[in-house]
């Protein structure tokens, strides 16, 4: 990774110069604001790597070159006459460290703190970073000084900074306190995080829109999934010195739904009054407050939340609440933020392509930590790629995952994660029991669902991967729980985060992340063998309806959106001719019948291996031989699979067909079986052989 020296500018007060100059004089600001910044940049070879809006971000190999190009930009912009008599101040921020240039752009850790520092200068102000002071700062020209500013926590909420102000002739030298967190004008108490945050732009931004137009936003999803995190990150890019803070309520130690009023009291330092109420202790304290309020951890008391939550919104309005919660709060006014997984590669192992991706740069990071000199590179991309999508881009897994990198290597932490809930332990020693472990984790959102809700979710562990709710209601819907209940409860399990739900043409599919999944099925098999073999069984029931109802349709018109239809269920039918094949006698015949009806399906789909996997077992069992036609089908359908595989087994299987046909008199099977002969010996470059079957089965 290259060593650069990174420069952040963006003018202050953009928006209320636009509102007073109008769309023509803020274009003439911008074009001439362009203009003097490309010009010191292009005099002192800097580099022009992004331009949003009024914004700059800018890379040198020289230190000493950025700050003689940041100081001739804030002259001339001073020296600048601009519309009807403006001033235009422009903050900058720089700071050296690593990047890498990936396909979307250069990324990394320091670029992101050079931006921190440009966000807490004032317009007119130029910050370094301690490493960029220190190496300029026994080469500065004459009359050019750093002033220590002190140390200073960033909207990161990462390390504190030491910053320093650039003096020099003809830069202003005074300016109000920065906007750091430390400022006694920004009201907060957001904790220091010991770890730096990671990607999530396109969430941040999200979530920033949401809180600035709704008066509560709730993040939901699974746990694990970087709720609490995130909403911080959000909260300290809110923090700007207007209002009366943003302030940090952490629910997660209490059990008590009655200590919730009190505890908002106590992290807001609100004196309680003895005999009083709490809520309305509080509620008298906000009623004229502009402040922002976080409760985070809502999920086991929803309740005293919501109501809460509630009380505040109506009696008290210019309080905003961001709440994180494995549910929503369920009241009026709320907008629900769902936190999806990290981003992840969506194909190709190309390592400047997945540095760019959220869930690997979390994944390398974190391993650093740790003290693993981890690099993504060819060797590396594809055990990184195969880890990260097997955990679901859950950030709590892949920090636990990059943690046993201490101790072992990326291919045996890859082939262990099977045993993902024994592997990964190990979290901080400090966090609640629940999420010092993946199966802890998992194990606190499962005990928070009520006995049918947790029957279910041990059902819905039969899909390998996503299903509509159809599926659903056939496969788990029995005994205990009808099929009507069904419906009901899987929006309850997508309400808790339990489910993912994902929008599929017209309709809507479910999905349980893998880890969950996991879990659940862990769970089935402990409550007893009927179930599971019960909810099994209706499954592979369930989806050879499916695919013999599609089967007449894999040809003509309409083949197109019937071979689409069947790759989405693709896992569940593979699962379910699974099951069938090795329910032993009783499953014999429905594992031909998933043969004979899928035969098409593997021909389009080039899904040789599935048939020959599937079928050759099977055909070997005695009960296989009950239905003379079930029998001829599979040995049709596995000689045809056989011919692009094994061609010495294609002759074998279909001279097996042809014989099976003539005993039983099937004059369709020997078509099809002299068919797949004829190419087969075609194939084997004995062409003789091929016209000579053919000749024999037209007499």
């Amino acid at each position: 990774m290259p060593t650069l020296t990174f420069l952040f500018t963006d003018i202050e007060g953009s928006t209320a110069l636009l509102r007073r100059l109008g769309e023509s004089g803020y274009a003439q600001v911008l074009t001439a604001h362009h203009t003097l910044i490309r010009a010191a940049l292009a005099a002192h070879d800097g580099t022009e790597l992004n331009t949003m809006g009024d914004g700059f971000f800018a890379g040198f190999s020289s230190p000493r070159a950025c700050v003689t190009a940041v100081m001739e930009m804030q002259q001339a912009l001073d020296a600048q006459v601009w519309p009807d008599g403006e001033q235009v101040k422009v903050r900058m921020g720089v700071h050296t460290g690593e990047a890498e240039l990936t396909a979307t752009g250069v990324v990394g850790l320091d670029v992101h703190r050079a931006a921190r520092i440009a966000g807490v200068a004032h317009g007119g102000q130029v910050l370094l970073s301690e490493t960029a002071a220190a190496l300029v700062r026994d080469s500065l020209p004459a009359g050019v000084a750093l002033d220590s500013l002190g140390v200073h926590r960033l909207k990161d909420l990462g390390r504190p900074e030491q910053i320093f102000q650039l003096r020099a002739l003809g830069l202003a030298a005074e300016f109000p306190p920065l906007r750091s967190l430390g400022n006694p004008a920004l009201l907060n108490n957001l904790p220091i995080q010991l770890t730096p945050f990671i990607g999530r732009s396109r969430e941040l931004d999200e979530v920033r829109a949401l809180v600035r137009s709704a008066r509560l936003t709730t993040l939901t999803g699974a746990g694990g999934a970087g709720k609490t995190r995130l909403c911080l990150q959000v909260a300290a890019e809110l923090v700007d010195g207007s209002g009366d803070g943003v302030w940090l309520v952490e629910l997660a130690a209490l059990t008590d739904e009655d200590a919730v009023p009190a505890a908002i009291c106590d992290a807001l330092r609100i004196v309680k009054q003895p005999g009083r109420p709490a809520l309305e202790t509080l509620l008298d304290a906000f009623v004229c407050q502009d402040i922002l309020i976080l409760l985070d951890n809502c999920e086991h008391l929803i309740g005293a939340c919501a109501k809460a939550a509630d009380a505040m919104l109506r009696r008290c309005p210019r309080v905003r609440l961001m709440a994180t919660s494995r549910e929503p709060l369920g009241i009026a006014g709320e907008v629900i933020y769902r936190v999806p997984s990290l981003s992840l590669p969506s194909g190709g192992f190309d390592p400047s392509t997945l540095r760019g991706c959220d869930g690997v740069a979390l994944f390398a990071d974190r391993a650093r930590a740790q003290g693993v000199a981890l690099t993504i590179d060819e060797q590396t991309a594809r055990p990184v790629v195969s880890i990260c999508r097997r955990l679901d881009g859950m950030p709590l897994a892949i920090e636990l995952a990059a943690a046993r990198l201490r101790s072992m290597s990326l291919q045996e932490l890859g082939d262990r994660l099977d045993q993902r809930f024994r592997l990964l332990t190990g979290g901080s020693r400090t966090a609640l029991p629940r999420q010092q472990t993946l199966q802890a984790t998992v194990e606190w959102s499962y005990d928070l669902l009520d006995a049918a809700e947790q029957q279910l979710l041990r059902r819905l562990s039969v899909f390998p991967d996503s299903f509509d709710l159809a599926a659903a209601e056939a496969s788990c819907g029995f005994g205990e729980i009808t099929a009507l209940d069904v419906a009901g409860l899987v929006g309850s399990l997508v309400d808790k985060s339990i489910l993912l739900v994902e929008q599929a043409g017209p309709g809507v599919r479910y999905r349980l992340l893998e880890t969950i999944r996991q879990f659940a099925a862990e769970r089935l098999l402990e409550t007893g063998a009927d179930d599971a073999a019960a909810v099994a069984l209706r499954h592979s029931e369930h989806f050879l309806a499916v695919a013999e109802s599609a089967a007449p349709h894999l040809t003509g018109r309409d083949q197109g959106s019937w071979l689409t239809r069947l790759d989405a269920d693709e896992p569940n039918i593979r699962r379910a001719a699974d099951q069938a094949a090795a329910a032993g006698p009783d499953g014999v015949e429905r594992a031909l019948r998933f043969g004979f009806t899928l035969r098409r399906y593997w021909l389009a789909r080039s899904g040789h291996e599935d048939a020959l996997t599937l079928l050759l077992p099977v055909l070997a069992k005695p009960e296989a031989r009950r239905d003379p036609r079930l029998f001829g089908a599979g040995l049709e359908t596995v000689a045809a699979a056989s011919l692009p595989v094994d061609v010495a087994k294609c002759i074998e299987l279909g001279e097996q067909a042809a014989q099976w046909a003539r005993q039983h008199n099937d004059e369709m099977l020997l078509i099809g079986a002299t068919t797949i002969l004829c190419a087969a010996h075609f194939f084997a470059g004995e062409p003789e052989a091929g016209l000579r079957i053919g000749a024999q089965s037209v007499e």
